[in-house]
């Protein structure tokens, strides 16, 4: 089998997107997506993590469209580790790069709370399944708001 590297990450946008150009001329849309982990601090509190997504060409352009602050969101892409120096040191940072991005009713995120098994440090083959079969049911949740799934994202014209 070779390499995998794919993320499904269900959360909210936390900033509007930006609309960016590169110099080849392609756009990407960028935005903040805090995800909620699933477990509190001894202190009761949540605890997330937050990611900066890319989205490029015509699923930026439907970012652009469909995203606001706080917008819920499933997104399926890649993750990608990035550098650049700051104040004369070397930062590092996790990019999720979109591949997939559908607006998510809360009955999906509500199931996803109910797996308890998630809080483990491992995770059985079942639990792992039946979190598949989530996604399975995020992208083809009939009650979420329209997304991109008629537009073909990434192939070649």
């Amino acid at each position: 089998m070779a390499d995998l590297n794919f993320v499904a990450l269900t959360g909210f946008s936390t900033r509007e997107p930006a609309l960016r150009q590169k110099s080849s001329g392609q756009i990407k849309a960028e935005f903040s997506f805090e995800v909620d982990r699933p477990f509190l601090r001894a202190n009761g509190e949540p605890v997330s993590d937050l990611f900066l997504v890319d989205a490029w060409q015509e699923l930026g352009e439907w970012v652009m469209e469909n995203v606001k602050s706080g917008t819920r969101l499933m997104i399926v892409g890649t993750l990608n580790k990035e550098s650049y120096n700051s104040h004369g040191a070397r930062e590092h940072m996790t990019i999720v790069k979109a591949k997939y991005i559908r607006k998510t009713s809360g009955t999906v995120t509500d199931k996803v709370g109910e797996l308890a098994g998630l809080r483990g440090d491992t995770w059985t083959e079942e639990l792992l399944l039946t979190a598949c079969d989530m996604i399975h049911d995020a992208i083809t949740d009939g009650e979420a708001p329209a997304s991109l799934d008629t537009v073909e994202v990434g192939s070649e014209a």
